[in-house]
This record gives structure tokens, sequence and C-alpha cells, in this order.
């Protein structure tokens, strides 16, 4: 089931990445029929799932009234983010490994391969190119400014987490390493992306500028880790800051993505995961 699992999410961002909406659309009403039809998705989820790629269809289609735009606008966003906080009826997610312990001396944490969250990611690749130009580019300047930002703003975010007790340093490669890299790139890095920066960043950038778009949007993401506590809120914004300025700083998306990714991926090669027991 986990090769499905792969695979579900992966067609969904292939076939979201479609101009052709006989593609698009069809690819995603095949590829969540079969995953009813083999019980990857339970019937009432494919069913409502269906109901969110008429919405995404209905929402390209010339709205007859300024009420009319609102309104669907609104619909989408309350389904939208019922997908993220997996909160829609009959989403259950596979359970690759529960309250596994991947470093010692780390909080144990269960290993989940949603298969909500992609469907945003679906959607909003109607809109957001993910490799093409979907924003000016700020500023240009040297090549290498941006390998610079990068890498130090890696070093400065795990350095931040490690200041306020949530990680110590443990290189090592866990057993799971591989499915937790394909899950994070397919069910979170993407979709974060897409609404973060795609929608949330660039319709701000448009209001008040980039700097208080970068920001907010920033902060933001970090009020959306509440759940790990206070300390991790300010680690999660310092990284949302980091996802902002790449996006502004290229105006593609792809390269915030895999900077999101990246420093995923740093996180758990190089530092206990997800947090410190005593945190």
């Amino acid at each position: 089931m986990l090769s499905f699992g792969i695979l579900y999410s992966l067609s969904l961002i292939l076939f979201g990445l479609s101009d052709d909406p006989r593609v698009r659309f069809g690819g995603a009403v095949a590829t969540l029929l079969a995953a009813g039809a083999i019980g990857y998705s339970s019937g009432t989820f494919v069913l409502a799932a269906l109901c969110y790629v008429a919405l995404t269809a209905w929402m390209a289609v010339p709205a007859v009234s300024p009420w009319l735009a609102w309104g669907r606008r609104a619909m989408w966003g309350v389904a939208s983010l019922g997908l993220v906080i997996h909160a829609w009826p009959g989403q259950e997610a596979l359970v690759v490994a529960e309250q596994a312990v991947l470093k010692p001396g780390s909080v144990p944490m269960s290993l989940l391969f949603h298969h909500d969250k992609v469907l945003v990611a679906w959607s909003l690749l109607g809109w957001v190119p993910l490799f093409g130009v979907s924003l000016g580019a700020g500023g240009g300047g040297p090549v290498w400014r941006l390998p610079l930002l990068v890498g130090g703003g890696l070093a400065a975010i795990m350095g931040l987490a490690m200041g306020l007790g949530l990680l110590a340093w443990q290189p090592g490669l866990p057993a799971l390493f591989w499915v937790f890299a394909i899950a994070n790139l397919l069910n979170t890095c993407v979709a974060e992306e897409l609404v973060f920066r795609g929608l949330l960043q660039r319709w701000l950038m448009g209001k008040v500028g980039p700097v208080a778009a970068v920001t907010a949007t920033g902060a933001l993401f970090g009020i959306a880790h509440l759940a790990g506590g206070v300390a991790f809120v300010l680690v999660a914004t310092a990284a949302g800051l980091l996802y902002g300025l790449v996006y502004w700083w290229t105006g593609r998306l792809v390269w915030s993505v895999l900077v999101h990714w990246g420093l995923n991926l740093t996180h758990l090669l190089l530092f206990s995961y997800p947090l410190l027991a005593d945190a």
C-alpha cells in the first residue's frame, strides 16, 4: 500500500502540472477512483475529493458576479484548509511507523503517509507554476548571493533550534529515511510552499510589498507549527522567512520547495528528530 501511496501523491502532482484540462482533471479523477478501489482512501473521502476536483474546475469558469467569485473562493479556502489540517471526513492516513524513536534521546513520532494535503497542491498547480516564473525576482545581484543565503540560513536556523534546547547534534541515517524523504517532499514541502509562498506571499506582495509579505508569511508559517510549542514556532518562523526570501529572490517556487525539503532532511540526518525528549 505504501508503493501505491507514493504513486498516488506523485501522480496528483504530475497531473497538476499539466496544461491540458483533460489530463489535469481526468488524471485526478482516475487517481482518486483507483485509491478508493484498492482501499487506500475511504469511499467517503473519495466522494468529497471528487467534489473538490469539481470545485477547482468551477474556479476556472468566469464568474457572473463578484459575489459569486468571492463565494466560490471562500468555499475553496475552507475546503483546502480542511485538507491541510487533515480534518476531512473519511481521511485516514497510511501508518508507516507508529510512535517510533528515529534517533536515541528523541521524542517518539508516528510516520504517516497522508493523501489529503497533496490535493491542495494539485489544485494550486493550476494557478501557480512550480518550475516557471511566478513572481518577479527581487533585486538580481551576484550569483553567489542565493547559495550564501541558503547555507547561512540553514546554519542559523539549526543553531537557533540548538540554542533553544530543541535539538542536539546527532548525525545518523534512520532506518525510515527514504520513506520520510519521499513523503516529506510529495505530501508536505510541495503543498506547504504552494500555500504559503505561491498563494499567500504572492498575494500579499501585491498588497503590502515584498518585505512585509515575506515577514507576514513567515510568521503565519511559524504559527502553523504551534503544536510543537512556542520555541518551535520561533524556529519555524525563521525557516518560513528563509523560504520566503528564496522565493522572492528567484521568482520560482521550485527553489523554496527544495530549500524547505533540504532543511527537513538536514534536520533528520544531522540532529535529533523531531525534538529532544527533554526539550
